[in-house]
């Protein structure tokens, strides 16, 4: 019995060490695309305030933006940033274990501006995107399901359900990331001068679905390969 109890903390230790280096690529690769992103905003608001038609995202969009559409657009631009760079740092392993407290507060900053500013100012945004019904659909769905999938992060960490909450947010941080994604691809498009009317469609759709079913296909394989060093473990301990 001893022999099987080593063997399970062993697997625990070496699927977490292989969760965390997995982990911390994904954050260092996505913390300077994020970074980047948010540079780039940022130093677009000269094109929003006020807004400028002939600029790029706004372009064509003068005749409804000064409706409802501009009460949830500059909401938008600013929760969206925040919400990136908040995502980047409650993700960091090393932040939870050594600044615990400052987590817990980050994360109900990060919670409250998800649910109260970036979903539901996305979600009205989506129906007036300017690249069809096909990615309004996306853009809307990406939204729900961020919102749900903090929600239920957030459910968790009040169950004290940890590894739950961790996998939870994960996937609204993924999520997310979606706008990061979109503009790679974006750029990708532009580099290798695409001209189909449905890459922008299917860009909207891939920008999150790729990088959530990544993750839960490496959180699957994970799983099974924890389950198959148990029963080995197991079997050689009866032998």
């Amino acid at each position: 019995m001893t022999g099987i109890v080593t063997s399970v903390g062993n697997l625990r230790l070496m699927t977490g060490i292989s969760f965390k280096s997995i982990s911390n690529v994904l954050a260092i690769t996505s913390g300077l695309l994020i970074i980047k992103v948010t540079v780039e905003v940022v130093l677009g608001y000269s094109n929003y305030f006020p807004p400028n038609f002939e600029s790029e995202f706004l372009y064509g969009r003068q005749h409804y933006f000064f409706g409802t559409y501009r009460w949830a657009f500059y909401p938008h631009i600013v929760s969206g940033p925040l919400a990136l760079l908040l995502g980047l740092v409650l993700i960091s392993e090393n932040f939870r274990l050594r600044f615990p407290k400052w987590h817990r507060n980050l994360g109900r900053i990060h919670v409250v501006n998800v649910l109260g500013l970036v979903v539901p100012s996305g979600l009205w945004m989506a129906r007036d995107t300017s690249t069809g019904t096909i990615a309004a659909i996306s853009f809307a769905i990406l939204s729900v399901l961020t919102g749900a999938f903090i929600a239920l992060g957030w459910r968790a960490a009040i169950r004290r359900q940890f590894p739950v909450h961790r996998r939870w947010m994960w996937r609204s941080f993924l999520l997310l990331c979606s706008a990061v994604v979109l503009r790679l691809f974006g750029g990708l498009g532009t580099a290798m001068q695409v001209q189909s009317v449905w890459f922008d469609p299917i860009v909207s759709w891939a920008s999150w679905i790729l990088p959530l079913t990544a993750f839960e296909l490496i959180n699957h394989l994970t799983r099974m390969r924890s389950v198959k060093l148990v029963q080995s473990a197991s079997s050689s301990y009866q032998r």
